[in-house]
């Protein structure tokens, strides 16, 4: 039995996040399945372990097919293939299954991998190269049709799969991207587009997409409409919706990312500060970035995608959008060029996707280097290509093929499955022609070891851009100071890789050993003061019989508690990657944290301006807890209902206050509104991120309303009747008698209230990612990206020390300061 998971491919990090969940259960399943199966097979067979896609629906198909030709029939091993899939977010943001299974020396056979992180994964050693199979089979088997030879590829998808000199990845599939534009609405705007120069090359009196930056500004800006309160109700262009980031325009602008030796980050060349300018010129036509945000946030996808409803114009897409296009406006007037590039610099366009690649320490590499060449085959892409489009014509829609990794396939295919389809309209034959052309030129993302730093840095970079976080007046000087910024971490990196420093390796078994002997050296001491009972006979059994329960619990805290905390302690002194060997480093990380890393005190600062909502989340508890303290009919469905939002899962929570936050659409600018005042942009608004992530945790205050409950319980009436007697009023007994004997619910409150901020995670991982402009960069959220994105863990065990002493500190200082304030019912 095999297993596959089958689901809708989804743009939504938390619809990813649950989507892998319940992958995660399934692969359990899968896995024992498997197993049964395997202990059946016969005893020349081989099993692969192949994590390909969640979204591939026709990949039991092709495994089917390898398995018949590798049966066994002419006397080859049997060759039998276990599918699954990753379980995780992304195979790039989040690879921690893969690099455990690596570093556990348990790795599948086979790995569905984005082709761009292949060069970084490789030069941690997490992958074999593949050059020995292909040199082999060259050598070997030169007339065999199934040999891959590098020629077959396009040039981008293999110079994707190339690192220092070897391959380590075979590439599956591609795309490239281009310039959509609607042509129902360039012709409502005819007159000022042809007014522009925004003609058509066969005919000069009708209008036509831009051919350079200047006439994609002058587009922009004619095709963007305004209702009468100067919100967007359409817009021409927005740089960055699609998919085209910086890397984009600093490519149509003669830029690099890299110097040609890929040793130094060239992030911050005047290209890519043009580009950036250009960027952030259009987001200013229409409004600036924060408007333009807010109007994406309002927009959809299938029927109701913007570029298809007439609210966006022109947008970047890969070939892929026409599918959309065809399943869900088929009649659409739609046209596609190269994206245009400034003057008398050349169109190209962007090519990215998918590979195969080979763990180190996969068990069967000569089984796993055939399945990959049969996933690589024309056969495979005709069993793939063939059920789609039965299940694309079963639905009244027409079926276009994708762009294989390789030419000789990809021409066969299109030939085949597009242009001799006569039902096919000539539209979306024009446009893949113009997709396939630009192919041989198209560039790619750099091949380097700090693929995933290079990206977070043009990420970040283009949004202080186009949000001017540096200089609000000038655009050129914020544009050149936000890549500056950004180059400095990437080219720090690149150094540590290239020029390394030698360090001692640190050898586990040693230390391993030690912790040992200080286990049993403590276990021992504490036997001899502690574990000889001096009673006899029952009792001596009693205490027996209590140690022998307890001992679960202090076997597994010294075990999984003790041990990992005292291996992160010794990791936050040193350079580990989780796939070499870890090299101390003495004090550099603790260095490096405070000196020369300015996001540590920008993810510190807003983890700190969060500490200001633990006040109001208390008051607001507190004012719950008052309120439902009375005893009226029906008051524990009351305390239910306030309840609830505190067990909510926090990503369904945090999915529900997205579209609450939505500026244009949710519910909460629509009251203010009604109420005649204006909604900020929230999330989309560095200055109103970090507060509405501080409303959003007053929803959850029925958490710490049952404490206060129960708190308000525990005070004796007979004080608040003696304070009546007495003449107070409501307010003076608040003071006087509430707020004194809530102390220790006050102080309890506070401390797990700083505890809980300070590990504020999840908001930032789901509704933000850290955004706009870093303004919800928590401290755990940090962390995260250096240990599991960059794969710098000895830096992220230093910060998680760092996060401890403070907390730890933080916790007594309020323990020492509550001896002043604090009152116990006990205390005399």
């Amino acid at each position: 039995m095999r297993f596959h998971r089958c689901v809708s491919p989804s743009n939504s990090t938390a619809a990813r996040y649950l989507s892998s969940v319940f992958a995660a259960v399934a692969m359990v399943f899968g896995c024992l399945c498997a197993l049964a199966e395997s202990s059946n097979s016969p005893a020349n067979s081989t099993t692969l372990y192949y994590w390909g896609s969640g979204s591939d629906a026709v990949a039991l198909d092709i495994i089917q097919d390898f398995e018949k030709r590798h049966d066994g029939s002419d006397g080859a091993p049997v060759i039998k293939v276990i599918m699954g899939q990753t379980a995780s977010i992304n195979d790039i943001d989040d690879p921690q299954r893969l690099l455990t299974s690596i570093a556990g020396g348990d790795p599948p056979d086979v790995v569905w991998f984005n082709r761009y992180a292949v060069g970084g994964m490789a030069s941690r050693g997490a992958f074999q190269s593949l050059q020995p199979f292909l040199d082999r089979d060259i050598r070997e088997r030169a007339g065999d049709p199934a040999t891959l030879r590098p020629e077959q590829f396009f040039a981008p998808c293999w110079a994707d799969v190339n690192f220092d000199g070897q391959v380590y990845a075979i590439p599956a599939d591609t795309d490239n991207r281009a310039l959509y534009y609607n042509m129902d609405i360039f012709d409502k705007h005819a007159a000022q587009l042809i007014a522009a120069g925004c003609v058509s090359r066969d005919d000069p009196a009708r209008p036509g997409p831009p051919r350079d930056w200047d006439q994609l500004k002058a587009c922009a800006e004619i095709l963007t409409q305004r209702d009468n309160d100067g919100r967007l109700q359409s817009v021409g262009f927005i740089p960055n919706f699609g998919n085209s980031w910086l890397y984009m325009f600093s490519w149509l602008n003669g830029g690099a990312f890299l110097s040609a030796d890929g040793r130094t980050c060239t992030l911050n060349a005047t290209e890519n500060v043009e580009a950036l300018v250009f960027m952030s010129e259009i987001y200013d036509l229409m409004g600036g970035a924060q408007k333009v945000n807010a109007f994406q946030t309002g927009l959809q996808g299938g029927d109701l995608d913007p570029f298809l409803s007439g609210r966006i114009a022109m947008r970047i897409d890969g070939d892929g959008f026409m599918n959309t296009i065809a399943a869900q406006k088929r009649d659409l007037r739609f046209g596609v060029v190269l994206t245009p590039a400034p003057k008398g610099k050349r169109p190209l366009g962007w090519s990215a996707g998918w590979s195969w690649v080979m763990p180190k320490g996969a068990k069967h590499p000569d089984a796993a280097w055939e399945f990959i060449k049969h996933m690589a085959s024309r056969r495979a892409y005709e069993i793939r290509a063939d059920a789609l489009r039965q299940v694309a014509q079963a639905g009244g829609r027409i079926f276009i093929p994708w762009f294989s990794a390789r030419r000789d396939i990809t021409e066969w295919a299109f030939s085949h499955y597009l242009y001799d389809d006569p039902t096919i309209e000539g539209k979306y034959k024009n446009a893949m022609r113009v997709f396939s052309e630009a192919m041989p030129y198209s560039e790619h993302l750099p091949i380097t070891p700090v693929g995933q730093m290079l990206w977070t840095a043009q990420v970040r970079a283009l949004n202080e851009g186009i949000y001017k976080k540096y200089d609000p007046l000038d655009i050129g000087r914020n544009a050149q100071i936000a890549l500056d910024m950004n180059t400095s971490p990437v080219q720090a990196e690149l150094d540590r890789f290239y020029h390394p420093e030698e360090l001692p390796v640190i050898h586990w078994e040693p230390l391993v050993w030690c912790y040992v002997t200080v286990v049993l050296t403590l276990l021992a001491i504490a036997y001899w003061r502690l574990g000889r009972p001096r009673q006899h006979g029952y009792f001596r059994r009693e205490a027996y019989a209590g140690y022998a329960f307890a001992a679960p619990w202090f076997v597994g805290f010294l075990v999984f508690g003790a041990g990992p905390l005292c291996f992160s302690l010794l990791m936050s002194f040193s350079e580990y990657d989780v796939l070499s060997p870890p090299k101390f480093a003495g004090l550099r990380n603790y260095i490096t944290m405070f000196s020369g890393d300015p996001l540590f005190y920008k993810s510190m600062g807003n983890t700190l301006f969060m500490v200001a909502g633990i006040p109001l989340g208390m008051i607001v508890g507190l004012g719950m807890a008052m309120l439902l303290s009375r005893e009226i009919k029906g008051i524990a469905i009351y305390r239910t209902f306030f309840y609830l939002p505190s067990i909510l899962p926090a990503v369904a929570g945090s999915i529900l206050w997205i579209w609450i936050f939505n500026p244009r659409e949710g519910i909460l600018n629509t009251l203010l509104a009604k109420a005649g005042l204006p909604g900020p942009s929230w999330l989309l608004d560095p200055n109103w991120s970090k507060p509405a992530l501080i409303l959003m945790g007053l929803w959850g205050a029925g958490g710490g309303m049952i404490i206060w409950l129960a708190g308000l319980k525990a005070i004796p009436v007979q004080l608040y009747e003696a304070a009546e007697l007495d003449g107070a009023g409501a307010r003076r007994k608040f003071i006087h008698i509430t707020i004194p004997m809530l102390s220790p619910y006050i102080l309890f409150n506070l401390i797990v209230g700083v505890i809980g901020t300070f590990q504020m995670f999840t908001q930032a991982f789901i509704m933000t990612q850290g955004g706009p402009v870093d303004s919800s960069l928590f401290y755990v959220y940090y962390l995260f990206n250096n240990a599991f994105r960059y794969m710098k863990m000895g830096y992220a065990s230093a910060l998680g020390w760092v996060l401890f002493a403070i907390v730890l500190a933080l916790t007594l200082l309020q323990l020492r300061i509550s001896r002043t304030w604090v009152h116990y019912e006990s205390e005399k």
